[in-house]
């Protein structure tokens, strides 16, 4: 019983290694760049833009952690500019 769940667990996580699909990416100035670094750099630029906002609003003195609360909202940044990317949200 349990080599038959750990056989559909195996099937179930390949399916999307097919190698049917196209990894995304997007044509800039003739060279392809992955989506995810495109997502990724939004992320920064979304992140910088908050600290300033932030800064000028004299928030970010009272952060907890300042680092780890732009590395997060880096990270969710990012994230959420894949998911609006591949068409997941939106």
């Amino acid at each position: 019983m349990i080599r038959l769940f750990l056989a559909v667990v195996a099937a179930l996580c390949s399916v999307g290694c097919t190698g049917t699909a196209r990894a995304p990416s997007v044509p800039v100035f003739g060279s392809f760049f992955p989506a995810w670094i495109i997502c990724a750099v939004g992320g920064v630029v979304v992140t910088l833009i908050v600290r300033a906002l932030l800064i000028r609003l004299r928030l970010d003195e009272h952060l907890p952690a300042p680092p780890l609360v732009y590395l997060c909202l880096t990270i969710g940044c990012g994230i959420l500019g894949w998911l609006v990317w591949s068409g997941v949200i939106g």
